[in-house]
């Protein structure tokens, strides 16, 4: 089975096409103290355009802020840095999961929150985020 995984951190799209491989990746985001902030998108679909299903779990909770995974749909990527161009999946509309972090009132400094994604129960590799809050 062909599946694309995405992970869209900053804006900026990351995907693995082919069988499902896991991926660890380290990044950093900007984020305001004390504002929902979006942090990435995870989703994957198939070669038919169609969301496959993805879990995100938490396994290292911030500690100076909150995070949460939200369920919401969005728009597929013309393009994503890994496997160029999404093809006709470009554009089509997918379910999938936001990781949001929120910083204790007044904190400014830097925090972190790590977690591990199974996209159609194949694991599907674990994040670490760098979060700077400004």
């Amino acid at each position: 089975m062909r599946i694309l995984m995405t992970a869209v951190i900053c804006g900026i799209a990351a995907a693995t096409a082919g069988p499902a491989t896991a991926k660890d990746l380290k990044l950093t985001r900007n984020a305001m103290s004390d504002v929902d902030s979006l942090l990435a998108y995870e989703r994957a679909w198939d070669k038919d355009c169609k969301a496959l299903p993805s879990v995100v779990t938490v396994t290292e909770q911030p500690k100076n802020g909150t995070v949460s995974v939200v369920q919401t749909t969005g728009m597929i990527p013309a393009r994503t840095l890994e496997s160029g161009s999404s093809g006709d999946c470009a554009g089509k509309i997918v379910i999938g999961n936001q990781v949001r972090y929120k910083s204790n009132p007044g904190f400014r400094g830097t925090d972190r929150v790590s977690y591990d994604v199974v996209t159609n129960n194949q694991p599907a590799g674990s994040k670490a985020i760098t979060i700077v809050v400004k």
